[in-house]
C-alpha cells in the first residue's frame, strides 16, 4: 500500500513544504521570489506596500526559485551536469494594477528557466477536497489578490476558473536589500530559499562564481502568511499515482469510516485507532479528522473521508494556521519563506556556473 506524505505545493507559484537539500550527487531545493520597488498608493499598509514593491508587473513582478541539479563526475573528479534530470526555474507572477487603486487582481503567472541549458517540468496541480467533491488547482495558477485591512489576500483558483481551493493571508511582508558579494548574503537567504542549492559544491568546484556580486538593486522578501477557513488538501491512499480529480482510495473493504480502522498510514508509520480522531463533516463530507497534528513544518491533521462508499486520505490545514517551511539542514520548521526579486534573479543568473 501506498499512501502520501504530501509535501504539496501549495499554489506552485507561491510556496512548497516539506523544504528539503539531498546531498550526494544530487541535490535538490524549493524557494521563493519577489520583485523590485514602485510609487506607493494611496492608504497602503506596510505590508501591502512591501507586495507592491516585488510584485507590480512595473516593477519585475515575483519570482518563486525551484532547483533540482544532479550531476555525475568524471574518473578525474570534474562534475557533469545531468540536463536531462535537472532543472532551476522561476515561477513568476505579477500584478497589472494595485488591488487598492483598481479593486480585486488577477496574477499574471508563468515559469522561467535560470539556466537556458535546462528545461522546466511539467507540473501537476494539488488535489483539494471542497463541498464533498475533489478539485485540481489550475496549472498555471489562477490567483486573485485583494486587500483586507492591512493585509494581502491571495484566493487560488481550481481549473474551473471559480472554485476556491486555498486562501492565505499574508500578514507580514519584510524587503531585505542585497549588496556586494553573493557569498557573504544572510544566511537565511541560503537557508531559507533555494539558493542553497548553489552554495554546494561538487568534488570542490563550486556552483557559482564566489566574486560575483548582486546587482543595484537586489532584494527578497520574507513573507508570513496563514490559511483563511479550514482547507483539506487530498491525495492518494494506495497505488496508482493520479494527477486528477479520481484519487486512489485506501485498500479496504470497509465503506464506512468506523470499520475503516485501525489503519497504518505508509505516509507517516503510524497506525491510528477510531478513538485517535473525531468524526465530523469536513469540506462537504463525511471525515475522521486526528486528534493530534502531524510531523510537518506546517500543522496539519491526517484526515480520511468517505465518498460513494470508499475511504480516501488527506489533511486539514486549519483556519489560521501559519505556513512553515523547513530551512537546509533544519528539522526546526520557520515561519517565514523568501522571495527574490527580478534584479536578484538577473544576479543568480550571471553568477550560476554550471
Amino acid at each position: 500500500m501506498k499512501e502520501e506524505n504530501r509535501g504539496f505545493e501549495i499554489n506552485q507559484l507561491r510556496f512548497v513544504f516539506p523544504f528539503t537539500l539531498l546531498l550526494a550527487s544530487l541535490l535538490c531545493a524549493c524557494g521563493g521570489g519577489s520583485s523590485p520597488s514602485s510609487a506607493p498608493a494611496a492608504n497602503l499598509s506596510a505590508a501591502q506596500q512591501n507586495y507592491e514593491n516585488f510584485t507590480l508587473a512595473s516593477n519585475g513582478g515575483q519570482h518563486f526559485v525551484t532547483g533540482l541539479l544532479s550531476f555525475s563526475t568524471s574518473s578525474g573528479g570534474a562534475p557533469t551536469l545531468n540536463t536531462a534530470t535537472s532543472y532551476f526555474f522561476t515561477r513568476d507572477s505579477s500584478l497589472a494594477q494595485s488591488p487598492a487603486v483598481a479593486g480585486p487582481q488577477r496574477l499574471t503567472t508563468g515559469t522561467s528557466t535560470i539556466d537556458p541549458a535546462l528545461g522546466v517540468p511539467a507540473a501537476a496541480g494539488q488535489r483539494y477536497l471542497v463541498n464533498g467533491s475533489v478539485v485540481v488547482e489550475a496549472i498555471p495558477a489562477q490567483v486573485q489578490v485583494s486587500y483586507s485591512g492591512a493585509n494581502v489576500e491571495e484566493t487560488d483558483l481550481a481549473s474551473d476558473g471559480k472554485t476556491v481551493t486555498m486562501t492565505l493571508r499574508g500578514t507580514s511582508y519584510t524587503t531585505v536589500p542585497l549588496s556586494g558579494a553573493i557569498s557573504n548574503s544572510p544566511s537565511e537567504l541560503f537557508n531559507g530559499s533555494a539558493l542553497g542549492i548553489v552554495t554546494n559544491t561538487i568534488n570542490g568546484n563550486s556552483l557559482y562564481n564566489r566574486q560575483a556580486s548582486w546587482q543595484t538593486g537586489a532584494a527578497y522578501l520574507k513573507v508570513v502568511r496563514e490559511v483563511v477557513g479550514d482547507t483539506v488538501v487530498a491525495g492518494d491512499c494506495a497505488l496508482p499515482n493520479t494527477t486528477g480529480p479520481n484519487l486512489t482510495p485506501c485498500v479496504t473493504t470497509a465503506s464506512t469510516l468506523e470499520g475503516f480502522f485501525p489503519h497504518t498510514s505508509s505516509a507517516d508509520n503510524t497506525t491510528y485507532n477510531l478513538s485517535d480522531g473525531q468524526i465530523v463533516t469536513l469540506a462537504g463530507t463525511r471525515a475522521w479528522v486526528a486528534n493530534v497534528a502531524s510531523n510537518s513544518a506546517t500543522t496539519q491533521y491526517r484526515v480520511y473521508f468517505q465518498n460513494n462508499g470508499q475511504i480516501f486520505s488527506g489533511d486539514l490545514i486549519k483556519d489560521a494556521t501559519t505556513l512553515g517551511t523547513y530551512p537546509l539542514g533544519s528539522s526546526t520548521p520557520q515561519n517565514f519563506y523568501i522571495f527574490l526579486n527580478s534584479v536578484a534573479v538577473q544576479s543568480v543568473k550571471s553568477a550560476i556556473t554550471f
